[in-house]
């Protein structure tokens, strides 16, 4: 989406409809269903990746245990690059069934400075879980993705999951 207004820019697709050039957001998956999630940041800075399913607390996507064994729940993005999951070269993404059917959202947050992601102490299973109301509070200090960008960023992708 070049050109686009938005200091991140994001999309989630199907790993089938990704691998046929598609950069556009699909709006629904069926439980199971590969998928495959990209974002462009517009200024350097540090990232985390967060979905909240339908069901349960928000899960960390990215940074995880297969991209940073170390456990670190940030991590640091160049302007202008393209980070994309959920491909064959990367870790797969998908709902599973206990998720449940129905709405949720992916919430990727952009900051200027490490501190302002959420720290250890936030975490229910650091590097991999948030409570929902830990994370609607960090995601309150975020301003939502604009043209310009600012210390806290932050853009959603809406999706629903079916059968």
């Amino acid at each position: 989406m070049a050109g686009s207004a938005a200091c991140i820019d994001a999309y989630m697709t199907g790993l089938k409809e990704f691998e046929q050039g598609q950069t556009v957001s699909k709006p629904s998956f069926r439980v199971n269903e590969l998928l495959v999630l990209c974002f462009t940041p517009n200024q350097s800075g540090f990232v985390s990746v967060f979905d909240a399913p339908i069901e349960g607390d928000f899960q960390q996507l990215y940074p995880n245990v297969l991209t940073h064994p170390d456990g670190e729940t940030y991590a640091e993005v160049e302007a202008g690059k393209q980070y994309c999951f959920g491909g064959r070269d990367t870790f797969p993404l998908y709902h599973p069934p206990e998720e449940g059917i129905g709405v949720g959202k992916i919430s990727i947050t952009l900051t200027s400075r490490e501190d302002y992601q959420l720290d250890g102490d936030d975490y229910a299973i650091p590097g991999q879980k948030v409570t929902k109301s830990t994370m609607n509070l960090h995601l309150s200090n975020h301003q939502k993705s604009q043209a310009k960008c600012s210390a806290r960023d932050v853009t959603y992708l809406d999706y629903r999951i079916t059968n």
